[in-house]
């Protein structure tokens, strides 16, 4: 419930209540109640008979929610879920160095964005609405990182699910 509390206010923080209602939805629980006030956004979410808080602040002037470049580092952390979160650290620790994001959290309007065109892209996008990067679980990563994030990925928690079609694509493992 927390994780999906979490969650849900960050991507009310970026995108408003119909998306944290989404990545609560997308995390198994309810959104019960949504407040902003300022650049906060707090949430409380239910799931089953547990209710968990969330709270985020939307900073003037970050960018780097949806997709970043092709070979290097960009997007932010911001809007990933805390189980990501907790990964990539883990990760970093294992490397001995940060690992850059290409791509992470994005908006189901972001999705849509590079679904409709998807022509450009040189690896495959899911289809609005089933992407992990709309729940925050997902991340794209340099294609030179992914070898040695393959590597320590499953330490991690970081899973590779498709490492043909998809190399930059990681997961959080479930």
């Amino acid at each position: 419930a927390q994780t999906a509390a979490d969650a849900a206010a960050l991507a009310g923080a970026a995108d408003g209540r119909e998306a944290a209602e989404e990545l609560a939805a997308a995390n198994g629980g309810r959104l019960a109640e949504f407040e902003v006030q300022g650049s906060d956004t707090r949430v409380v979410v239910e799931l089953g008979a547990a209710r968990a808080r969330g709270r985020a602040r939307r900073e003037s002037g970050v960018g780097g929610l949806g997709a970043g470049g092709a070979d290097g580092g960009g997007a932010t952390r911001e809007g990933l879920a805390p189980a990501m979160v907790a990964a990539l650290a883990r990760a970093e620790q294992l490397l001995g160095r940060p690992v850059p994001i290409t791509s992470g959290y994005r908006s189901a309007a972001a999705q849509q964005a590079l679904w409709a065109n998807r022509a450009a892209n040189p690896f495959p996008v899911a289809a609005p609405g089933t992407s992990m990067h709309e729940r925050g679980l997902a991340v794209d990563v340099p294609v030179a990182l992914v070898p040695e994030l393959a590597r320590v990925g499953p330490q991690a928690g970081l899973c590779h699910p498709f490492p043909r079609a998809d190399p930059v694509h990681f997961e959080v493992c479930r």
